[in-house]
């Protein structure tokens, strides 16, 4: 199902708590962990574990046309082309794939913003083998910032471009840093790095659903989201846009339901040499699995209709007013502008004893997650005021 576009303004979107099942004494402020499923993928999976059950009614067809539907929704979320997504199983696995095929030369540095998420770090130390370094950019001080009478953020992205030099074959970031929502500024890197010739590679696994993307303006070489946390599916699929450079390349494995033709299941002994089309040929078999497959293609279907705009501005408004609460109990908090409004982090005051403060949390159905030194917090259409309101409440007496 195809994203609503339209030029017509579409009203704020309303609370979608009932769209979940989740307990009405839980304060769940953690989808930046895990997202949790809403009814109709659920409902998705449970149809597919049932039928699993008994495997006499599963034809040829569900090795194909459920990933078809999965990879249309994906695409339609992040204006891209369908031909261009293909489903893996991780960032990482799409991480892997481009450092098993970006043409690179030997002295070039790979960018990356400090304390990214492994996944989109780890697999870049393999082009040590081949001469290319990472180069991490450092989250600023806060001391400095303060000095410098500019934020963390806007410093940070500064640096972050002034890194993407003559030398940078790989540019790899967030649209907003896991830890605490610090927004990069991917259309400024994105421009940059078509300057200097050096690929970009954006890991959106916090992003897709909860912001609007625009593959299509951004031509990343690579753009994947793992779609167990903003996209409100399982863990174990997820999908990603491929560019050019990579689009012709090379699986990381040669499964037979990637090759022309594999439909035809008595023809599976004439051996095919070509691939499918599109990037099918970097798509992982899991996609067969109809649990996450069918619940892939439902909560992408779901995201769709509520459209990622309208649910960033949801975000947004659940937040007006309130920022000024938290900073009168002590708490560090990046401007709105500065961070994206489904995730931000509450740094500790000095002494605050972090670890004992979420637990304390937690005896109080208030879920958020330790990151750094900070209490993140991540909404999403689920989340409420009131939510808002007993997570200010319990700090204050915690």
């Amino acid at each position: 199902m195809r994203a609503i576009v339209t030029d017509t303004p579409q009203p704020p979107l309303a609370c979608q708590r009932d769209a979940f099942t989740l307990p009405d004494s839980l304060v769940y402020l953690n989808t930046a962990y895990m997202g949790p499923l809403p009814r109709v993928t659920a409902l998705a999976a449970q149809q597919a574990l049932t039928s699993r059950i008994n495997p006499a009614g599963i034809g040829a067809d569900a090795f194909f046309e459920p990933a078809e539907r999965a990879r249309a929704a994906c695409a339609a979320l992040v204006n891209a082309d369908p031909e261009q997504v293909a489903l893996v199983t991780s960032a990482a696995q799409a991480v892997a794939i481009a450092v098993d095929n970006l043409d690179t030369a030997e002295g070039g540095t790979i960018v990356v913003p400090g304390e990214q998420f492994p996944s989109n770090v780890l697999g870049w130390r393999r082009l040590a083998e081949r001469g290319l370094s990472v180069r991490t950019v450092p989250r600023p001080l806060s001391e400095e910032a303060r000095a410098d009478g500019r934020s963390v953020a806007t410093i940070w992205n500064e640096r972050l471009l002034a890194a993407v030099d003559s030398r940078c074959a790989i540019v790899a970031v967030e649209p907003g840093h896991w830890t605490d929502g610090t927004r990069f500024d991917v259309d400024a890197l994105a421009v940059r790095a078509r300057e200097v010739g050096a690929a970009l590679v954006i890991d959106a696994t916090q992003f897709v659903g909860v912001h609007p993307c625009d593959v299509a303006r951004w031509q990343p070489d690579l753009f994947v989201a793992h779609a167990y946390k903003s996209m409100l599916s399982h863990y174990g699929l997820g999908f990603a846009v491929l560019g050019p450079r990579l689009a012709r390349g090379r699986p990381l494995d040669e499964h037979w339901m990637l090759r022309r033709d594999a439909e035809n299941f008595s023809g599976l002994v004439d051996y095919q040499e070509a691939y499918a089309g599109g990037v099918r040929r970097f798509d992982t078999n899991v996609r067969a699995n109809g649990i996450l497959i069918e619940s892939l293609a439902a909560s992408a279907d779901l995201l769709g209709q509520w459209q990622p705009a309208r649910v960033a501005d949801y975000c947004r408004r659940l937040m007006e007013g309130l920022d000024d609460r938290f900073r009168a109990l002590g708490f560090g908090l990046a401007p709105a502008a500065d961070r994206l409004p489904n995730l931000f982090g509450l740094q500790a005051p000095a002494g605050r004893n972090l670890e004992g403060l979420r637990r304390a949390l937690d005896a109080r159905q208030v879920q958020v997650s330790i990151r750094g030194t900070s209490l993140r917090v991540s909404l999403h259409a689920f989340n409420q005021r009131q939510d808002l309101e007993v997570l200010l409440d319990a700090l204050a007496s915690s």
